[in-house]
């Protein structure tokens, strides 16, 4: 795993993009309940985009022989693929869950007293 090319999506998804989302929803309404469900979807997005990275075990794995065989190759069901040249689904839901749910703790912690 090449992790200079993690840091891309990681600066993008969590420290950028969570930030835009968590500030917007701030800015919108001054909610702390807003900040809650912001954090809740965060988590969610966090757990949805690690459990799809772990979800492939050796069953799916067809060996040839079986029904439907022939040479198939075994996906590869990591964060990052090496065959893929753009960012995966599983990283960017990873990533940006982070993001948010870290964002929403901090406005959480921090502005807590100008939160409705």
């Amino acid at each position: 795993m090449n992790l200079e090319s993690i840091w891309k999506p990681f600066v993008l998804y969590t420290c950028f993009l969570g930030l835009l989302t968590v500030g917007g929803v701030y800015l919108a309404t001054h909610s702390g309940l807003y900040m809650l469900v912001v954090a809740g979807g965060g988590l969610l997005l966090v757990v949805l985009g690690g459990g799809a990275a772990g979800q492939m075990g050796a069953s799916n794995v067809e060996h040839a022989g079986e029904k439907g065989g022939g040479n198939r190759v075994a996906s590869n069901a990591g964060l990052w693929s090496p065959m893929e040249t753009d960012t995966s689904l599983r990283l960017t839901l990873l990533f940006y869950g982070l993001g948010v749910f870290l964002w929403s703790l901090v406005v959480l912690g921090t502005l807590r007293d100008t939160l409705v």
